[in-house]
């Protein structure tokens, strides 16, 4: 009986260890892939915040390059009107030459949102799905459409190099407003809950 108790003892304490050894190697196992799946949120975070920086700005200069080019071609077209619409008239050439520009930018503008859209997918699934983020997000997928006022017709040269002044500052001041502040106010709730990771 007293050879027993020592074996038991022996066998016990083994078992134990090897248990504490697997649930101490489970615990570390566990901790290092939660640390490394954390870090690597993190820098998921921090990169498709830079991705968002970038279509910011492709985004906002698409939308003043191609307007500013129907302004263009609509400016050239009521000059040609004016100057007698000579077939030969460089005015015309100019109107069908922005009129193709602004065609082509509308095709990048669609190219650029559907990358904007799948950036502002990833900000919805890296980031803490909160009423603020929603709104934000809501004010991306609802962009203003951008309308511009074309040339009246008794219009003289000097009124139509203003209206075409007017028009380019009018629309840079519109796509500032409209499409670069709903998405610099998503960078800044982006940089708050990034800097809280931080922490």
């Amino acid at each position: 009986m007293s050879q027993k108790n020592p074996l038991l003892t022996v066998i016990v304490t083994s078992v134990c260890t090897l248990l504490s050894t697997i649930l101490v190697g489970y615990l570390s196992y566990r901790w290092g892939l939660n640390s490394q799946i954390e870090i690597s949120n993190r820098q998921k975070r921090q990169q498709v915040f830079s991705q968002l920086m970038g279509r910011k700005f492709i985004t906002t200069q698409l939308y003043v390059s191609r307007f500013e080019a129907y302004i263009f071609a609509e400016y050239h077209e009521r000059r040609w009107k004016l100057g007698g619409a000579q077939k030969d008239s460089l005015d015309l050439q100019e109107t069908f030459r922005w009129m193709h520009k602004s065609e082509d930018l509308g095709l990048e503008i669609a190219r650029n949102n559907q990358s904007l859209f799948e950036t502002i997918g990833l900000i919805r699934t890296l980031f803490p799905d909160t009423q603020k983020l929603n709104e934000l997000v809501s004010r991306i997928y609802h962009f203003k459409m951008l309308a511009i006022i074309p040339p009246g017709e008794g219009m003289g040269l000097d009124q139509l190099n203003k209206w075409k002044i007017k028009g380019v500052k009018d629309l840079q001041d519109l796509v500032e407003r409209e499409y670069a502040k709903p998405i610099d106010e998503l960078l800044t709730h982006l940089a708050s809950e990034i800097k809280k990771d931080a922490s």
